[in-house]
Protein backbone atom coordinates (compact mmCIF):
# COMPACT_ATOMS: atom_id res chain seq x y z
CA UNK A 1 0.00 0.00 0.00
CA UNK A 2 1.36 3.42 -0.97
CA UNK A 3 1.87 5.93 1.88
CA UNK A 4 -0.99 8.16 0.70
CA UNK A 5 -3.35 5.16 0.58
CA UNK A 6 -2.22 4.10 4.03
CA UNK A 7 -2.86 7.61 5.39
CA UNK A 8 -6.33 7.80 3.83
CA UNK A 9 -7.19 4.35 5.16
CA UNK A 10 -5.99 5.22 8.68
CA UNK A 11 -7.91 8.51 8.72
CA UNK A 12 -11.10 6.71 7.66
CA UNK A 13 -10.58 3.99 10.27
CA UNK A 14 -9.83 6.59 12.93
CA UNK A 15 -12.99 8.50 12.05
CA UNK A 16 -15.09 5.35 12.34
CA UNK A 17 -13.42 4.47 15.66
CA UNK A 18 -14.08 7.96 17.02
CA UNK A 19 -17.74 7.74 16.02
CA UNK A 20 -18.14 4.29 17.60
CA UNK A 21 -16.31 5.28 20.78
CA UNK A 22 -18.26 8.54 20.97
CA UNK A 23 -21.53 6.70 20.61
CA UNK A 24 -20.50 4.23 23.31
CA UNK A 25 -19.30 6.96 25.70
CA UNK A 26 -22.50 8.95 25.23
CA UNK A 27 -24.91 6.01 24.97
CA UNK A 28 -26.90 7.43 27.88
CA UNK A 29 -27.36 10.74 26.03
CA UNK A 30 -29.98 11.62 23.45
CA UNK A 31 -27.37 13.74 21.64
CA UNK A 32 -26.11 12.11 18.43
CA UNK A 33 -22.58 12.65 17.16
CA UNK A 34 -23.94 15.03 14.50
CA UNK A 35 -25.82 17.03 17.12
CA UNK A 36 -22.66 17.03 19.24
CA UNK A 37 -20.77 18.59 16.31
CA UNK A 38 -23.33 21.42 16.14
CA UNK A 39 -23.10 22.01 19.91
CA UNK A 40 -19.32 22.09 19.65
CA UNK A 41 -19.44 24.52 16.73
CA UNK A 42 -21.71 26.91 18.64
CA UNK A 43 -19.58 26.61 21.77
CA UNK A 44 -16.37 27.43 19.90
CA UNK A 45 -17.72 30.02 17.46
CA UNK A 46 -20.75 31.59 19.10
CA UNK A 47 -24.20 32.19 17.70
CA UNK A 48 -24.64 31.30 14.03
CA UNK A 49 -27.31 30.73 11.43
CA UNK A 50 -28.03 27.25 10.11
CA UNK A 51 -26.58 28.13 6.65
CA UNK A 52 -23.42 29.48 8.30
CA UNK A 53 -22.92 26.31 10.34
CA UNK A 54 -23.54 24.22 7.22
CA UNK A 55 -20.88 26.09 5.23
CA UNK A 56 -18.38 25.80 8.08
CA UNK A 57 -19.06 22.06 8.51
CA UNK A 58 -19.13 21.47 4.73
CA UNK A 59 -22.58 19.90 4.71
CA UNK A 60 -25.99 20.96 3.44
CA UNK A 61 -28.21 23.45 5.21
CA UNK A 62 -30.88 20.76 5.35
CA UNK A 63 -28.52 18.37 7.18
CA UNK A 64 -27.72 20.99 9.82
CA UNK A 65 -31.41 21.84 10.18
CA UNK A 66 -32.18 18.17 10.94
CA UNK A 67 -29.56 18.33 13.71
CA UNK A 68 -30.62 21.72 15.08
CA UNK A 69 -34.34 20.85 15.36
CA UNK A 70 -33.88 18.21 18.11
CA UNK A 71 -31.35 20.46 19.90
CA UNK A 72 -34.03 23.16 20.01
CA UNK A 73 -36.65 20.64 21.19
CA UNK A 74 -34.35 19.38 23.97
CA UNK A 75 -33.59 22.91 25.15
CA UNK A 76 -29.87 22.59 24.35
CA UNK A 77 -30.05 25.42 21.81
CA UNK A 78 -32.46 28.20 21.06
CA UNK A 79 -33.35 30.31 18.07
CA UNK A 80 -32.94 34.07 18.52
CA UNK A 81 -33.60 36.98 16.20
CA UNK A 82 -30.86 37.84 13.76
CA UNK A 83 -30.38 41.57 13.18
CA UNK A 84 -28.69 40.79 9.84
CA UNK A 85 -31.50 38.61 8.46
CA UNK A 86 -35.20 38.24 9.14
CA UNK A 87 -35.29 34.88 7.33
CA UNK A 88 -32.38 33.15 9.08
CA UNK A 89 -32.42 33.28 12.88
CA UNK A 90 -29.31 32.80 14.96
CA UNK A 91 -28.90 29.52 16.82
CA UNK A 92 -27.36 29.88 20.26
CA UNK A 93 -26.46 27.48 23.04
CA UNK A 94 -28.53 27.48 26.19
CA UNK A 95 -26.91 27.08 29.59
CA UNK A 96 -27.86 23.40 29.50
CA UNK A 97 -26.39 23.08 25.99
CA UNK A 98 -23.10 24.57 27.18
CA UNK A 99 -23.01 22.19 30.14
CA UNK A 100 -23.83 19.24 27.87
CA UNK A 101 -20.99 19.86 25.41
CA UNK A 102 -18.55 20.49 28.28
CA UNK A 103 -19.43 17.14 29.86
CA UNK A 104 -19.20 15.36 26.51
CA UNK A 105 -15.71 16.79 25.97
CA UNK A 106 -14.64 15.71 29.46
CA UNK A 107 -15.76 12.14 28.81
CA UNK A 108 -14.04 12.04 25.42
CA UNK A 109 -10.85 13.55 26.83
CA UNK A 110 -10.63 10.88 29.52
CA UNK A 111 -11.02 8.17 26.86
CA UNK A 112 -8.42 9.71 24.53
CA UNK A 113 -5.86 10.00 27.30
CA UNK A 114 -6.10 6.25 27.82
CA UNK A 115 -4.73 5.78 24.28
CA UNK A 116 -2.10 8.53 23.99
CA UNK A 117 -0.35 11.17 26.05
CA UNK A 118 -1.51 14.78 25.80
CA UNK A 119 1.68 15.63 23.90
CA UNK A 120 1.07 12.84 21.38
CA UNK A 121 -2.55 13.92 20.95
CA UNK A 122 -1.46 17.51 20.29
CA UNK A 123 1.17 16.38 17.75
CA UNK A 124 -1.38 14.22 15.93
CA UNK A 125 -3.92 17.07 15.88
CA UNK A 126 -1.33 19.50 14.51
CA UNK A 127 -0.27 17.06 11.79
CA UNK A 128 -3.87 16.45 10.70
CA UNK A 129 -4.61 20.20 10.72
CA UNK A 130 -1.56 20.85 8.57
CA UNK A 131 -2.62 18.16 6.09
CA UNK A 132 -6.17 19.55 5.95
CA UNK A 133 -4.92 23.09 5.34
CA UNK A 134 -2.60 21.87 2.61
CA UNK A 135 -5.43 20.03 0.89
CA UNK A 136 -7.75 23.01 1.19
CA UNK A 137 -5.17 25.37 -0.23
CA UNK A 138 -4.52 23.05 -3.17
CA UNK A 139 -0.86 22.61 -2.28
CA UNK A 140 -0.93 18.91 -3.09
CA UNK A 141 -2.40 19.54 -6.56
CA UNK A 142 0.35 22.08 -7.31
CA UNK A 143 3.04 19.60 -6.27
CA UNK A 144 1.49 16.84 -8.36
CA UNK A 145 1.29 19.03 -11.48
CA UNK A 146 4.90 20.26 -11.10
CA UNK A 147 6.19 16.68 -10.82
CA UNK A 148 4.49 15.65 -14.05
CA UNK A 149 5.44 18.54 -16.05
Amino acid sequence: MRPVEQLINEVRLLYQSLVQIGEAIHADSKVSMGMRAVLEYLDRNGDATVPHIARARRVTRQRIQTLVNPLLAMGLAESISNPASKRSPLITLTRIGSQTILEMRRREGRQMQLAMSETEILQAAQTLAELRRGLEEGALDKDRSSVGG
